[in-house]
């Protein structure tokens, strides 16, 4: 009847503004029937259910205590084959939040647990809707938040019941019965206020704040446990006598499980201790005297973990009771669910600030034509996203890693970086960029890395994160945090995580991309080398012509698009003479005028065969300039100075250089220093004299010619 097969990921919980007003409708009920109804219509609502139906298995079968459907969801209701399929997984799943194919449509159970009754919270949902992790969370703490107004309503009825039996056997109403039931009024008060609450310190402050009017005491503490587990650190906590007035919230923390509080947090069980000074494990608050005093400790917990502790402190023996042992753990319930509530909404606030920004950055990204753009991108994207002191960008070359980018850095210490080499076989290095997490470490354990970094002082950190891990390890960043920020927070390392994926992407896709160029270009150089048919000279000359006009390029700043379009249209500048007859290519004298005409269509005749290509269609534009003179002599347009592309002035010197200095059918070649002279002497007529200027500073530090002058 049940199977699990795979589904579709489901829409988002509906936010946790929604969660909080859920949390906030069951907070206010008064009595278990209005509870179950509104426990079914928040869970309808946040989880995008059809019907759900709360249910329990009784002697005489399964009884339901609230229902709820969506508006014309009725066939969908949860009815009594659902409602047993649910109690039976529900008993399966160990208390956990679980979903089942049943029929045509999708079974979802949540488990409420009260110490007082089992209830099942069973839902249908459309077919192929299946729940996320955030969806389950959500259901998850309603479940938990249910159990402690359950908890709670249970209290208000008792307290409800004993002022009765008091009022009905004395005229007048007693203290004791009036006083049950304010205090659980203010507990529902108190639940209330901390259910719309934003940080952990929120709720911790409105408890200190208003435990006192529900419990006599002289010190209250709220710990929270630290993301790692290891501490429990006072958050907010309030003294109200002489004695508990100067503690300070950095002697208050203790390790778990040192001490009443760290005890109580893993035993998970709230205890009141009448004479602390009994205790064994008891430990003493540094600079404060040895009094006798009373305790109450109700640990913090949800159904998925620890979340801290509430302790209540005061001077003398004996000064609490069971009932506000009780009391107390009623408000640790409440105080539990409203952090894990919190801890709901900032991961739910950080997951959107993380695809936000990811999203911008791999828009950024998908613009840059260059590794180096590539790298400049991310470093100011990493300042941006990530609380930090300085970023750089590393690329992997072999053993080796070289700085790409770096932000954050005062001149001398970036022109330091910028110059250096790391290993990248050797630790701490080798080890995170194989692994595809945050590597956190000291700067004086960070070997190369650190020198390379400048030496930052003691106290700093780094996090290392591969930039595509192992065999597949395009480079690394590295983040850089002064003494007082520490380690990045988790918030940071999600988004750095994700940073490093969206560079691997950028990085992969441009390799390909530059792959994918360098193939286009040797087919274009091989479509070149059918000229060889006709021109011996030409399919040589065209190989030669690439490499030179490259570098001159380079040395002028041309990049990117403009610097691609340059390389394929020196490689195919003169495919033009495929429709140029071979006796005037090949003739071994000085053509005549009217062969001169037929070999000046050849530019045009090159621009139209690469017509056609659109990915050639800038070198296109070039091939048909490449013959104009910088005085407008040339052909085939006339064009003077600056109405010829760059590009095509370029190919235009290089080409003469390259002609110059090649056998050619009707001459030898000419002596390099001889056609350094003719750049030279037609600099400013047939050549832009800049091109020629730099083509002369790069042929001379080639070291195979003499340096012109």
């Amino acid at each position: 009847m049940a199977s699990s097969r795979t589904l579709t990921a489901a829409p988002a919980s509906n936010g946790s503004a929604k969660l909080t007003a859920g949390l906030a409708m069951l907070s206010g009920t008064r009595d278990r029937a209005a509870l179950m109804a509104g426990l079914c219509a928040a869970a309808g609502e946040l989880l995008a259910l059809d019907a759900v139906a709360v249910v329990r298995r009784t002697a005489g079968g399964i009884a339901c205590d609230g229902r709820w459907a969506r508006h014309g969801a009725r066939p969908n209701r949860v009815g009594e084959a659902r409602a047993a399929a649910a109690i039976e997984l529900a008993e399966q799943s160990g208390g956990e939040v679980c979903q089942r194919t049943f029929g045509r449509l999708e079974l979802v159970v949540v488990p409420v647990v009260w110490e007082h009754e089992s209830y099942v919270l069973a839902a249908t949902a459309r077919p192929l809707r299946r729940l996320t992790d955030i969806d389950i969370e959500t259901a998850a703490l309603l479940a938990a938040h249910a159990s402690a107004c359950l908890e709670m309503v249970a209290a208000v009825a008792a307290a409800r019941e004993f002022v009765m039996l008091e009022r009905a056997m004395t005229p007048v109403a007693t203290t004791r019965g009036d006083r049950a039931l304010e205090q659980m009024q203010l507990v529902q008060s108190l639940a209330g206020a901390i259910t719309a609450t934003h940080s952990a310190q929120e709720v911790g402050q409105i408890v200190v704040s208003r435990l006192r009017s529900l419990i006599d005491h002289h010190s209250c503490r709220f710990y929270v446990v630290t993301p790692d587990g290891a501490q429990l650190e006072p958050i907010a906590h309030l003294g109200v006598s002489e004695l508990y007035t100067g503690d300070a919230a950095d002697d208050l923390v203790c390790a778990v499980g040192e001490g009443i509080t760290g005890h109580a947090f893993v035993d998970g069980f709230p205890v009141r201790i009448d004479d602390a000074d009994l205790v064994p494990h008891a430990l003493e608050i540094v600079g404060t005297p040895r009094i006798k005093e009373s305790m109450l400790v109700a640990p913090m917990a949800s159904d998925r973990r620890q979340v801290g502790v509430i302790v209540l402190s005061k001077e003398g023996v004996a000064q609490f009771d069971d009932d506000d042992l009780r009391l107390l753990q009623v408000v640790a319930a409440q105080a539990a669910v409203a952090c894990e509530n919190v801890r709901l909404y900032t991961e739910q606030r950080e997951a959107a600030e993380i695809s936000e920004g990811l999203l911008d950055l791999g828009a950024a990204l998908a613009l840059q034509s260059s590794v180096e753009s590539i790298g400049s991108m991310l470093a100011v994207a990493v300042d941006r996203l990530v609380e930090c002191a300085a970023i750089s960008i590393w690329r992997r070359e072999g053993e080796h890693l070289v700085p790409s980018a770096a932000v954050g850095y005062v001149p001398q210490e970036h022109a330091v970086l910028m110059a250096s080499r790391v290993r990248a076989d050797e630790e701490p290095v080798a080890s995170a960029l194989a692994s595809r997490r945050v590597t956190s470490l000291a700067v004086d354990l960070a070997g190369e890395l650190s020198q390379a970094l400048g030496s930052p002082r003691a106290g700093t950190t780094l996090a290392i994160v591969a930039v595509g891990e192992r065999a597949a390890n395009f480079g690394a960043i590295v983040v850089q945090r002064g003494p007082r920020r520490g380690r990045l927070s988790r918030r940071d390392e999600r988004m750095l995580l994700g940073v490093a994926d969206q560079a691997l992407l950028s990085l992969t896709n441009q390799s390909l991309y530059e792959e994918l160029e360098d193939s286009f270009l040797a087919t274009v150089e091989a479509l070149g080398n059918a000229l060889n048919l006709k021109d011996r000279y030409t399919n040589d000359h065209a190989q030669a012509l690439v490499g030179l006009c490259s570098g001159v390029a380079d040395r002028l700043g041309i990049s990117g698009r403009d610097l691609r379009d340059l390389r394929f249209a020196a490689a195919l500048h003169d495919i033009g003479k495929i429709g140029i007859p071979a006796e005037i290519l090949n003739k071994p004298g000085p053509l005549t005028d009217g062969e001169f005409d037929v070999m000046k269509r050849h530019p045009q005749l090159g621009a139209q065969i690469l017509e056609p290509v659109p990915a050639l269609a800038g070198a296109g534009r070039l091939v048909i300039c490449c013959h104009e003179h910088w005085d407008g002599s040339g052909y085939p347009r006339g064009l003077a100075g600056e109405q010829i592309p760059l590009g095509a002035r370029v190919i235009l010197a290089c080409d003469a250089f390259d002609a110059m200095t090649s056998d050619r059918v009707y001459r030898k070649a000419m002596a390099r220093d001889d056609a350094f002279a003719e750049l030279r002497r037609c600099s400013g007529s047939h050549f832009d004299p800049t091109v020629v200027e730099v083509l002369l500073e790069m042929l001379a530090g080639d070291g195979a010619s003499t340096t012109p002058e």
